[in-house]
């Protein structure tokens, strides 16, 4: 067999990361994907227009390890975008997206990957996860908070909770199973069958809650998997612990879905779903639109206290 002939071998799984100014945890995250014990990878960066150190690092990177492919993006074109192309760039039979400020434990791919080669039921796999960071710190209670903060801490703390929650069954149990734990749920960051993503064309969308969405379009071709060990940590800053108020302007991008920070999300799961699997979960639809008036009044409120307090 000539040069010409010959049969190129691809890995089994497509490590999709998405970047952008990410130099205080790059570092760390490229060295925990590169210390797994599964080996046989693809690792994707896409970098969106980085203005910090983060090209060089990961540049550096690219040079010493012929798994990594480097993409750098000429202007920041959005996160959601970003997510969408390095799952696009995928080639792999398994696909897992990571976040640039997330660890994951050395043998997060190869046990999640042993799940999927041995349950064909199973369309995504993941772990529990635990968070880290100040944002954590900060919400224990303490006997100096006000009435206030204790409420704010309460609802943060109600929001801010991660963890990964399984669904299986037929669709109708799967969708009240994943919604009931939503808002807590990690399991976006699982690994991935890529011919069922491709199947149901899969792609992110730009509005709040659009990674369940995802999820829940998913569940029509499998079960969702959790491993229940922790082997996934997830850092608790970023734009999605700076209020709804900052993620419905970054996420949603239009007055509607500002003021009503979750109607994208509802109107597509009412679209999507089907009008029983709708009406069935009515409850959770009432319930998530209502805390998210509740928290952008909340948060409408310390803005204005922060502003009296620095005028």
């Amino acid at each position: 067999m000539n040069s010409s002939e010959r049969i190129e071998i691809k890995p089994q799984i497509s490590i999709g990361l998405p970047v952008y100014n990410a130099e205080l945890f790059i570092h760390k995250k490229i060295k925990s994907l590169l210390e797994q014990t599964f080996t046989d990878f693809e690792l994707i960066i896409s970098d969106n227009g980085s203005t910090d150190s983060t090209s060089l690092i990961c540049e550096e990177y690219a040079k010493k390890d012929k798994r990594i492919k480097y993409i750098k993006q000429e202007k920041n074109m959005g996160a959601v975008w970003n997510y969408n192309l390095v799952l696009k760039e995928a080639k792999c039979d398994y696909f897992l997206w990571v976040a640039a400020d997330d660890i994951l434990s050395p043998k997060f791919i190869e046990k999640n990957i042993n799940i999927l080669e041995t349950k064909d039921n199973v369309i995504c796999s993941v772990s529990r996860m635990k968070m880290f960071g100040k944002m954590t710190d900060y919400l224990e209670f303490s006997p100096n908070d006000s009435l206030f903060t204790q409420l704010l801490k309460r609802i943060k703390r109600n929001f801010a909770h991660m963890d990964s929650y399984p669904a299986s069954g037929p669709y109708e149990k799967k969708v009240r199973e994943f919604l009931k734990k939503c808002r807590h749920n990690q399991a976006f960051y699982g690994v991935y069958r890529t011919k069922q993503l491709q199947q149901c064309n899969a792609t992110l969308e730009s509005f709040l809650g659009s990674d369940t969405t995802f999820v829940l379009n998913l569940l029509r071709y499998g079960d969702l998997h959790v491993i229940d060990e922790v082997m996934m940590y997830t850092y608790d800053g970023g734009i999605s612990r700076s209020g709804l108020i900052a993620v419905a302007s970054h996420m949603n991008r239009n007055i509607l879905g500002i003021v009503f920070p979750f109607y994208p999300f509802t109107a597509w799961c009412f679209k999507h779903l089907g009008v029983k699997n709708f009406v069935k979960n009515i409850d959770f639809f009432i319930e998530i639109n209502l805390v998210g008036a509740i928290s952008l009044v909340i948060d409408l409120i310390r803005l204005f206290r922060n502003k009296i307090r620095n005028f």
